[in-house]
C-alpha cells in the first residue's frame, strides 16, 4: 500500500461498511430463525467494490499515460533554461476531456457505493416456511467478522506507519 494512497483507506472502509451490514442482516436472519415463514437476508457489495476498484485502475492508467506524455512532450521544454517549470505548464490540457472527467469522477463512484440486501429466495423449508440455517449463519457472521478484522488491521498499520512519518520515525 502506498503510503499516502488515500483511495485505498477509502475503498477498504466501503467494504468494512459492507461487511457492517451483512453482519446486520445475519443478526436479523438468526434473530428470526423460528418465525414462520420469514426469508432470510443477505447482503451483496463486493461487485461494486470491484467495479470501483477497475474504474480507479483505469484512471490510475490514464494518469500514468498522461504523465509520461507530458513527460515525453518536447514542445512544452526549451532545453534545460532556467525557465522550464513543469509544474506550472497544465497537464490537463493534454487529456482529450472525456477522459479528464473520468478521472475526477472518483469521489462520485465512493458516493453511489450501497451494499444491497436481497431476500435469498432459495426454498429450503425447516418446516415452517423459514430458509435460515443457524449454523450456516453463525459460519457467514464468523467469515464478515474476520474480513472485517482484516481490514481494520490494514488500515490500523497504515495509520501507524503515518504517524510515525509525521512524527519523523522510521
Amino acid at each position: 500500500m502506498d503510503l499516502f494512497n488515500v483511495r485505498a483507506i477509502e475503498v477498504s472502509k466501503l467494504a468494512m461498511d459492507g461487511l457492517v451490514k451483512r453482519q446486520s442482516a445475519i443478526a436479523s436472519n438468526t434473530a428470526n430463525a423460528m418465525t414462520p415463514d420469514y426469508q432470510r437476508k443477505m447482503v451483496a457489495f463486493e461487485d461494486q467494490l470491484q467495479e470501483i476498484i477497475e474504474k480507479d485502475d483505469i484512471r490510475r492508467d490514464l494518469r500514468m499515460k498522461n504523465s509520461l506524455a507530458y513527460e515525453n512532450d518536447h514542445s512544452y521544454k526549451t532545453g534545460y533554461s532556467h525557465d522550464y517549470n513543469p509544474m506550472t505548464k497544465n497537464i490537463a490540457q493534454k487529456l482529450p476531456q472525456e477522459q479528464m472527467i473520468y478521472i475526477q469522477q472518483t469521489q462520485a463512484d465512493t458516493n453511489a457505493y450501497s451494499p444491497e440486501v436481497i431476500r435469498d429466495e432459495r426454498w429450503i423449508d425447516y418446516g415452517n416456511g423459514n430458509n435460515v440455517n443457524l449454523e450456516e449463519e453463525m459460519m457467514d457472521m464468523a467469515k464478515a467478522g474476520t474480513q472485517y478484522n482484516v481490514l481494520a488491521t490494514v488500515e490500523g498499520r497504515f495509520m501507524t506507519n503515518l504517524l510515525d512519518v509525521v512524527k519523523g520515525g522510521s
